[in-house]
């Protein structure tokens, strides 16, 4: 399946021969001593990528106080650095709702670092136009544009004009009752969602404008429900009007476990791709959060195209691993993603060294 773009923004054709690889991951959150290879043999994937970004779930610092008030925190040291160049990863998203835990002075001493590094960054900055800020690379003649958003939104993380934070995307909440209230107490309400319309018409200026300079534009969205695979009216909201603006594939992840991944327009929406290496065990995680995938695709003439999964096992401590086929975990994450995607259309095949992911 492609999601194609026969123009480049100048008006000239893409080189059609002009074919790179690409690869994507789950949440990354590495709280161990050392940075070095803690990715592991995964790093030689990431290696061979020509475009590769994850989310970056914390700050990398050891400045800043925790924020009164975060019931759950995390953050890394400066050592994790190690691990994020020996993968050579193209960029990172910082819209999460973990990366100002410990405060302005440790986003902003990571970003510092990821610049001295020549590691990319999108999503999060010194104040809102900054966060809202593209990363923009090019591989082979064809340049990729970035953009990160979050609907996870902790108490003072959204940026403004003034101060830092990541790029807000505000998502509203509503709960209605099933039946009456007085003759079914206690019933479960029904969940509503939706986007703020100026955020969401912010984000697809946002995905438009950055079109009109690339070739591809890639969004990421920290969103869902925490322990869920459950996708909510906002996720398919929010990633529709990217893709409707002009994104070629959107990106999301929050969730902690697997969830589905389907295509609007010959375009893909990666739901989450669950903890791709998370060190701290929450007391909500179960075995559910050590189920991940790789999603990677070639990028051809504008889209993205021939695109695949690789199962993995989420590393806590270790370095995460891929799996072999014949492993039962293997099979677990096969099965689970099958159920969750055929519900949006999208088929999976399994093959010996990937999945296949289309749209029916």
């Amino acid at each position: 399946m492609l999601c194609l773009m026969t123009e480049t923004p100048t008006g000239q054709g893409i080189n059609i021969m002009a074919m790179l690889g690409f690869l994507t991951g789950g949440d990354v959150a590495p709280t161990r001593k050392n940075g070095s290879g803690m990715l592991g043999e995964i790093a030689s994937r990431f290696q061979q990528a020509d475009v590769s970004f994850l989310n970056l779930e914390h700050a990398l610092s050891e400045q800043g106080e925790l924020l009164r008030g975060k019931a759950f925190f995390h953050r890394g040291n400066p050592a994790h650095f190690d691990g994020l160049v020996e993968a050579e990863f193209s960029c990172v998203n910082l819209a999460n709702n973990h990366i100002l835990d410990y405060g302005e002075s440790a986003m902003l001493e990571t970003i510092e670092r990821l610049e001295q590094q020549a590691i990319g960054h999108f999503g999060a900055g010194r104040n809102i136009d900054a966060a809202r800020k593209s990363h923009i690379l090019e591989k082979k003649g064809v340049r990729c544009g970035f953009l990160g958003y979050t609907t996870t939104l902790p108490t003072g993380f959204a940026a403004t004009p003034s101060s830092a934070g990541v790029n807000p995307l505000q998502v509203y909440t509503a709960y209605q009752p099933r039946a009456n209230p007085f003759e079914y107490p206690g019933v479960t309400p029904t969940i509503v969602t939706r986007t703020d319309p100026a955020h969401l018409k912010r984000l697809q200026d946002d995905v438009g404008a950055l079109a009109k300079q690339v070739n591809l534009v890639f969004v990421y969205v920290h969103w869902g429900s925490s322990m869920s695979p459950h996708v909510h009216d906002f996720q398919r909201e929010i990633g529709k009007a990217a893709i409707d603006a002009g994104a070629h594939a959107v990106f999301g992840g929050h969730q902690h476990v697997l969830s589905a991944i389907e295509f609007h327009k010959g375009c893909p929406i990666v739901h989450c791709s669950g903890n791709l290496l998370f060190d701290k065990w929450e007391p909500f995680f179960t075995a559910e959060t050590l189920k991940t995938f790789l999603f990677g695709a070639t990028i051809e003439a504008g889209g993205l195209r021939n695109c695949y999964l690789l199962p993995a096992k989420n590393g806590v401590g270790t370095p995460p691993r891929l799996l072999p086929r014949h492993d039962p975990l293997w099979q677990e994450i096969f099965d689970d993603l099958q159920t969750q995607c055929r519900a949006f259309g999208t088929q999976l095949v399994a093959r010996e060294d990937a999945v296949e992911v289309r749209a029916e």
